[in-house]
């Protein structure tokens, strides 16, 4: 599975621009790669997101804390939808899409 083994790479990899910068590229590459559209619809949704990290932060100077929050938010987020996308249920996959969506547009929208 494509997104796991994002998910998986991006968890290994130190908080900052870089990492970020990383996730989106890879995402980008794989989204037409995925095995459903379920799991495109994931990637795209973690793609945007790893995207505006790099287009906010990128030339910025960031504090580590910052930096590692920001990382624990989408780390949070792609557990929830490898979780999902795992059990190959549709209803769990759009749940949790739409749960990442939701509390993504209630939070501080750091990225």
């Amino acid at each position: 599975m494509t997104f796991q083994f994002l998910f998986e790479q991006f968890q290994a990899l130190p908080s900052g621009s870089d990492s970020f910068k990383q996730l989106k590229n890879q995402c980008e590459q794989h989204i037409k790669m995925a095995n459903s559209a379920l799991e495109q619809s994931a990637l795209f949704l973690i793609y945007g997101f790893a995207k505006n990290y790099v287009l906010l932060y990128e030339d910025q100077a960031v504090t580590a804390e910052f930096s590692t929050a920001a990382k624990t938010q989408l780390l949070n987020y792609m557990q929830q939808l490898n979780t999902a996308l795992q059990t190959q249920n549709k209803a769990l996959i759009l749940d949790s899409l739409n749960h990442v969506s939701q509390h993504y547009m209630l939070s501080s929208r750091v990225f």
